[in-house]
C-alpha cells in the first residue's frame, strides 16, 4: 500500500508543479513577446492561443503519470541516462496527451459553430486522430517554450526523486 501512496504523492507533485510552472512560463513568454513576430508561431494552433491552460493541463497530467511511474528508474541512472529518461517521459506524455488535445480542439470547433448529430463519435474519432497527427508537431514548434519546459521536466523529475526518496 505504501508503494501506491508514494506514487500518488509523486503524481500529484509532478502534475501540479509542472502545471503551475508551465502556465506561469507561458504567460511570461506571452507578455514579454505579445507584439513580437515570434508570438505568431508560438503555439501554432488557434485554440492553443485562445485557451492555453486546458492544453497545458492535459500535457502536465500525463507528464505527472509517466514521471511518477518512471522516477525510480530515473533515480538509479546517471546524469546522461537521466536526460534520456526525461526525453522518454516527455515523448510518452505527448503521445498520451495528443488525442485528448485533439478532442478538446474539436470540442472548441463545435462550440464556435454547431454540434452535429453524431458529435460524440466525431470527438472520439476525428478529434483523437487529429490530436495524434498534430500534437507532436505543435509541441515541437512551440519554441522556446517547449525547450524550456523540457529542461524544467528534467529538474522537476530530479526534484521529485529527491523529495520522495525516503518514502
Amino acid at each position: 500500500m505504501k508503494f501506491f501512496s508514494v506514487k500518488i504523492k509523486r503524481l500529484v507533485f509532478y502534475w501540479l508543479t509542472s502545471f503551475l510552472l508551465a502556465v506561469a512560463l507561458y504567460y511570461i513568454i506571452f507578455y514579454l513577446f505579445t507584439n513580437d513576430i515570434f508570438m505568431t508561431w508560438l503555439f501554432t494552433g488557434h485554440y492553443h492561443k485562445i485557451h492555453p491552460v486546458p492544453y497545458i493541463a492535459i500535457l502536465c497530467f500525463f507528464y505527472g503519470i509517466f514521471a511518477s511511474l518512471l522516477s525510480d528508474r530515473f533515480a538509479k541512472s546517471g546524469n546522461g541516462k537521466q536526460i534520456l529518461w526525461t526525453l522518454l517521459i516527455i515523448a510518452l506524455a505527448i503521445l498520451a496527451a495528443s488525442p485528448f488535445g485533439g478532442i478538446l480542439t474539436y470540442y472548441y470547433d463545435m462550440q464556435a459553430g454547431y454540434f452535429p448529430e453524431n458529435w460524440p463519435c466525431i470527438l472520439l474519432t476525428k478529434g483523437a486522430l487529429g490530436g495524434l497527427q498534430a500534437g507532436w508537431f505543435l509541441c515541437l514548434t512551440s519554441v522556446p517554450y517547449s525547450i524550456i519546459c523540457a529542461i524544467g521536466c528534467y529538474f522537476l523529475t530530479k526534484t521529485g526523486v529527491i523529495l520522495f526518496k525516503n518514502e
